[in-house]
């Protein structure tokens, strides 16, 4: 498709649903829209996006609920929820000018985001009836959840002055 569009997405992060706009285009990788000063680009409502610019998708927003990631990330739980965190870690990939401490440990885990993206058994890619589920190793489940507070911090200190978690 010529030109670019946006998505619209809801972000929960620490309780607030936070809405912001994901880009996809012909001339730049896929991104978060962030303002001149690298923060996420954010808006009151659903329709305050949807009025912000004229490419923007008439599709149900995208949510995710990053409040979920933490927790999981901060436990000793050992499953892993392939279809919420790999779109989590695709999200937080899109960041513009992400940090270099997520940036090397993102580089690091690329047999992690192929399992994680197999373990999505996503439709268009899995026989109906089929599903994959990966047998995780401990190191694995260290790194990915290393990774993913990473990104999580990454997207807090992105967020508007008014929406920093305080405390």
């Amino acid at each position: 498709m010529a030109g670019d569009t946006h998505y619209v997405c809801i972000v929960r992060i620490d309780g607030v649903d936070t809405i912001c706009l994901w880009q996809s285009d012909d001339v730049t990788p896929d991104h978060v829209v962030v303002d001149a000063d690298k923060r996420l680009l954010t808006f009151p409502s659903v329709s305050a996006a949807r009025a912000a610019g004229t490419a923007v998708s008439s599709d149900a927003p995208a949510s995710y609920d990053l409040d979920a990631i933490d927790a999981w990330c901060k436990s000793t739980r050992d499953d892993v929820d392939c279809r919420s965190i790999l779109p989590a870690w695709n999200l937080i990939g899109d960041l513009p000018d992400l940090g270099s401490l997520y940036k090397a440990l993102d580089d690091q885990a690329n047999t992690i985001y192929d399992k994680m993206f197999h373990g999505s058994s996503l439709p268009s890619m899995t026989p109906p009836g089929a599903e994959y589920t990966p047998t995780w190793r401990p190191a694995e489940l260290a790194l990915l959840k290393r990774l993913l507070l990473l990104g999580l911090a990454e997207l807090r200190a992105r967020l508007p002055p008014e929406r920093m978690r305080h405390g």
